[in-house]
């Protein structure tokens, strides 16, 4: 079957949403409407009304009837910097709620080059198949060879077969296997963790989806593109921090260790600068430190093979676990060549062990924080349900509650999904943005719909203080930088202006919005949130070149509070309640070794504010009917 490719961007025409039927093995295309486009743009917003349409609160997760939504977002495929990024969307097999995860690298562009807007998957194959979309063109291949094989595997041998032009989204064992946690993984370094669509599509008996698209996108206005373009790129490399970044990407900016070592020298020698575009056709890959690879030679994760390499992620991951930075780079590996969600229950299962609650009768070996082999070993039989890995691939809720009242105490979740964060009592300690952010965060469990990479304030980065700017000097260039409305910003940071004691609910309202509306436009946070360079002014300076429709920063922001509203509509028509929106009983009962329990009195006020300027019903926490008209959602 052939799509309609054209060489105008997708905007100046109707959109195109691929239909994949996977128990008639059919494909067809549908337009969608111009004005769903102007609402939703792609991406997230696209995504979560298509879902909202074609699920109910009655729709199996891991049934035929439910859908996987696969949108790169409006801006991807042209090039706008920082603009590579595609949402994977559905109804998640581990919460029953909201599945949705960001990824970037070159698939996302080339099915917007392929000449279509969005795929939506539904219905369930008998035996195990491919997905090809050549320049539009659309067929199916038998994946029976390729099943069972890691997504590294399978990525290699797709690209052997079909030609280096195509780009692989794959499922490994974990998806195969229908663990709730799995994701699929795009060219073997980019992964929607939190989206669980990897058991969806392995219900689906659907392997692999590889893409080739190679027509240029055009904006409407060409000159105008042009002029937006290179304003934006002109704000991204005017940010101050990148020179903090220089050797290790984001870990450079941690500063120094309990034994006073700097992060940059620990990362550094386990680090090498890839060529250009080796995980993203972006700019900002040798400022962020996107293009970063692994480079360990000796000992027992010697070509572990991660891009990516200088987040913060992976020194997270190393304290998570008490291991080296070698292994947390290969706890990284096997999670994407499993193609699984690396902040499943993994700690959980080993928290229980030290208290007790488990032993190695139940999980076959001991199982002990700082032991790098056990971690590995526990990572492959979630992966592949074997022992007590198939009980911990239901996620550690439903773990918790086979496992018995000590064990439930324990479960360290939001809206069902593990905290990213490792213990909030200590790390949160004075927070308020980021705890409202994962407390409020449509698919529970993180803030990376929200508040995430926000670093610049409040107070003095850490970068900052790595580079020797003065207070006085940081917060002039701060508030100067931020591009946020004149009388907001003063709501936010008072007047005169306090970077040190900003409001931090009206920020993390902000950061909802902001981050709705760059993963529905195709932008990376690492430009936006962290970086604060491309705010709604950069935004819609891009989308009214693209589309020929003018926008104003104030419509870029309404867009985005009006994806994030849709988000909690849809949760609340699952059956969340303003109760689900609370840290588990244990952290405000049970006092931390450091720090101290979070209060819930305060919890309880930051969420009333924080409802009060949503336009939330203060009960139930569904949007009330006055927001819904405002933002154009009460149909």
């Amino acid at each position: 079957m052939m799509v309609d490719g054209g060489h105008v961007f997708y905007m100046g025409k109707e959109a195109s949403l691929l239909v994949v039927d996977l128990s008639t093995r059919k494909t067809y295309t549908e337009p969608i409407e111009p004005k769903i486009q102007r609402m939703f743009y792609g991406g997230l917003g696209l995504n979560t009304w298509l879902l909202y349409h074609h699920t109910s609160p009655e729709t199996d997760p891991l049934g035929p009837d439910n859908i996987v939504l696969i949108s790169p977002g409006l801006l991807t495929g042209t090039n706008a910097p920082a603009s590579p990024r595609v949402e994977v969307t559905t109804k998640s097999p581990l919460t029953g709620l909201l599945g949705t995860g960001n990824a970037g690298g070159h698939w996302g562009p080339k099915l917007k080059k392929a000449g279509i807007s969005t795929i939506m998957i539904k219905g369930s194959a008998a035996q195990p198949v491919t997905l090809v979309i050549n320049e539009g063109e659309v067929s199916f291949k038998h994946a029976k060879s390729l099943w069972g094989r890691d997504t590294y595997v399978t990525t290699d041998k797709l690209v052997e077969e079909l030609g280096r032009d195509y780009s692989v989204m794959a499922i490994g064992p974990a998806g195969e296997n229908l663990v709730k946690f799995a994701a699929p993984v795009f060219d073997k370094q980019h992964i929607p963790g939190r989206c669980h669509a990897g058991a969806v599509l392995g219900s689906k008996k659907l392997k692999a989806i590889a893409v080739k698209g190679l027509t240029t996108l055009k904006p409407q206005d060409a000159q105008a593109y042009e002029g937006a373009v290179a304003h934006c790129e002109s704000r991204i490399r005017s940010y101050l921090g990148w020179k903090a970044r220089a050797k290790a990407g984001s870990m450079g900016t941690i500063g120094t260790n309990e034994e006073g070592v700097d992060y940059e020298d620990i990362a550094a020698p386990y680090l090498k600068r890839g060529e250009p575009g080796v995980y993203c056709p972006c700019m900002m890959e040798p400022l962020y430190g996107c293009s970063l690879q692994t480079d360990i030679k000796d000992g027992p994760y010697a070509g572990t093979e991660v891009a990516c390499a200088g987040l913060t992620l992976y020194s997270g991951t190393a304290s998570r676990y008490g291991v080296s930075l070698p292994a947390a780079y290969h706890v990284r590996e096997l999670c994407q060549r499993y193609g699984m969600d690396m902040f499943g229950p993994f700690s959980y299962a080993i928290n229980l062990y030290e208290k007790g609650i488990i032993t190695a009768d139940d999980t076959g070996f001991k199982l002990a924080h700082g032991d790098d082999e056990a971690l590995m070993r526990l990572l492959g039989m979630v992966a592949n349900r074997i022992g007590f890995g198939d009980l911990l691939a239901e996620g550690s809720a439903a773990a918790g509650e086979a496992l018995g009242e000590e064990a439930r105490k324990y479960v360290q979740t939001v809206k069902g999904l593990e905290l990213m964060v490792r213990d909030p009592q200590t790390s949160l300690k004075g927070n308020e943005f980021t705890s409202l952010s994962i407390l409020t965060n449509p698919r529970g469990g993180d803030d990376l719909k929200g508040t995430h990479a926000v670093s610049n304030y409040p107070g003095l980065a850490k970068w900052a203080q790595k580079l020797g700017i003065s207070m006085d000097d940081y917060s002039r260039w701060l508030l100067d930088w931020l591009d946020m409305p004149h009388e907001f910003k003063k709501s936010v940071f008072g007047d005169p202006p306090n970077i040190s004691e900003p409001d931090q609910v009206l920020m993390t309202i902000w950061y909802n919005n902001l981050s709705s509306v760059y993963n529905s436009l195709g932008l990376c946070m690492f430009a936006s949130s962290a970086a604060e360079a491309l705010g709604p002014t950069s935004m819609a300076m891009l989308y009214s070149a693209a589309t020929g429709i003018n926008t104003t920063p104030e419509e870029i922001m309404r867009t985005g509070e009006r994806v994030f509203n849709l988000m909690r509509l849809y949760i609340t028509r699952e059956g969340v309640t303003k109760d689900d929106d609370q840290w588990p009983r244990s952290l405000y009962e049970e006092a931390p070794s450091k720090g101290t329990r979070i209060s819930a009195v305060e919890t309880e006020n930051n969420l009333k504010r924080y409802y009060q300027l949503r336009g939330w019903d203060m009960g139930t926490g569904k949007p009330l009917a006055q927001t819904l008209k405002r933002l154009n959602l009460a149909t």
